[in-house]
């Protein structure tokens, strides 16, 4: 009987060490779980993180902005719905919550499931690199709103900036903010300061040259039907281009011409290209795509059906009347209709004109031919500038607050040397 609490002893002894062995098997299978349960977690956070991650990503909704200050992140304002952004390349890890901008002069980050991805981003135009500064620049209040050009509001930032001037447009500044030309709105102008934002100068003018038709002089046929005096052959025009390559003349667009008329941008050494009537411009086309630089043609429209004229992105279509372009029906010069007929027959036309051009508010005399009372009809129209030819001036530039209505311009013909066109662009300073 002496055994017996000694065996029950052992017994329990055994049965402890089986429930210690168990219970340990158990929370190592547990824990071998738990480690593969979180390893599974880690990896769906992993791929749920990358999953949002490209060069190029789009908001998707209203999202944050973040400074990282400190180790910490902290919210300093908002980007619009559907905006597109760079990255930074970055080494993604499970602990990755925030994805850094790609900015020259900003630290700002955003929520990783804020953005989604994208191939590309659209392209954003930069030609604004190509105006002047003006030396002066904007503060802006503890929040600053920058719109795009469509007024559409991209960022909400809250902290005061100072920006210098790119544009000066009614009741807005133009400025860079994030690689881009963005708008505030003089709403959020504290103050409007005088600074030193670069040496160069607005150019003291600009050049308008005058063109009409083209021709290739490798084609039989088309020189032999090009034959006046303002019937270009692409060498001729090649050899402008070059010029204009060669010294950085830049070519505009009407829109910023008249910006550079009215003092809202400043230019480099520039000229703007025009091309009268529309008929026989395909060589001049096929030439400015090849140098990506930008032209106007004037175009009479009841000429052509617009939808099926030669078009491209670097040329833009204005009014050149819709069916005025016939002489002998006003007294002197070439009688261009656009001096006498009835008031009513003139606005018709012009009307007419505009409706087939989208609504284009820039206008070329027929002839160069104007007087008071076409002045007067262009401008009841709707149109906000208007060229003529060459005048008696010995400058036919254009410059900060011309007349817009009486723009001169530099009529090229088969003649027009080299050593012309020279002089005529170092009267720019």
């Amino acid at each position: 009987m002496k055994n017996k609490p000694k065996k029950m002893y052992v017994i329990c002894i055994i049965i402890l060490l089986i429930v210690i062995i168990l219970s340990l098997v158990l929370f190592l299978l547990f824990r071998t779980e738990d480690k593969k349960e979180e390893s599974n977690n880690k990896i769906q956070v992993l791929e749920n993180i990358k999953s949002h991650y490209n060069q190029y990503v789009v908001t998707n909704k209203e999202v944050k902005i973040y400074e990282l200050n400190n180790d910490s992140y902290k919210e300093v304002g908002y980007i619009s719905k559907n905006i597109e952004l760079e990255l930074l390349d970055i080494n993604i890890n499970e602990n990755t919550k925030y994805f850094q901008i790609n900015s020259n002069n900003l630290n700002y980050y955003i929520y990783y499931e804020d953005v989604d991805v994208i191939n590309n981003i659209t392209a954003v135009s930069d030609r604004y690199k190509n105006y002047i500064v003006f030396n002066k620049s904007i503060i802006t209040n503890d929040i600053t709103n920058f719109y795009d050009e469509e007024d559409n509001l991209v960022y909400k930032i809250n902290k005061t900036y100072t920006l210098p001037v790119i544009i000066m447009e009614d009741g807005k500044y133009g400025v860079e903010f994030n690689n881009r030309l963005l708008y505030v709105k003089s709403e959020d102008v504290v103050e409007v300061i005088e600074s030193n934002n670069t040496d160069l100068n607005n150019s003291s003018g600009v050049g308008v040259l005058n063109y009409h038709a083209f021709y290739d002089e490798n084609n039989a046929e088309e020189k032999a039907n090009c034959t006046t005096e303002i019937c270009h052959s692409k060498e001729q025009f090649k050899t402008h281009l070059d010029y204009f390559k060669e010294n950085n003349i830049l070519t505009i667009t009407t829109n910023e011409l008249e910006m550079y008329i009215d003092g809202k941008l400043q230019l480099p050494k520039s000229v703007l290209i025009t091309i009268d009537d529309g008929p026989k411009t395909e060589v001049a086309i096929d030439l400015l795509e090849e140098y990506k630089m930008y032209a106007t043609i004037f175009l009479i429209t009841s000429w052509f059906d617009v939808n099926e004229y030669t078009q491209s992105e670097y040329v833009e279509l204005h009014s050149h009347t819709h069916d005025m372009h016939d002489g002998g029906k006003c007294p002197g010069g070439q009688g261009g209709a656009i001096k006498c007929l009835p008031e009513e027959e003139i606005l018709a036309d012009l009307k007419a004109s505009r409706d087939a051009l989208n609504g284009s508010t820039v206008f070329c005399y027929p002839f160069y031919e104007y007087n008071d009372y076409a002045i007067n009809l262009v401008k009841e129209a709707g149109f906000t500038m208007a060229f003529i030819g060459e005048s008696n001036f010995s400058d036919n530039l254009v410059h900060v607050g011309s007349d817009k209505f009486k723009l001169r311009r530099f009529v090229i013909v088969t003649y027009t040397t080299m050593d012309d066109l020279n002089k005529y662009f170092n009267q720019i300073k």
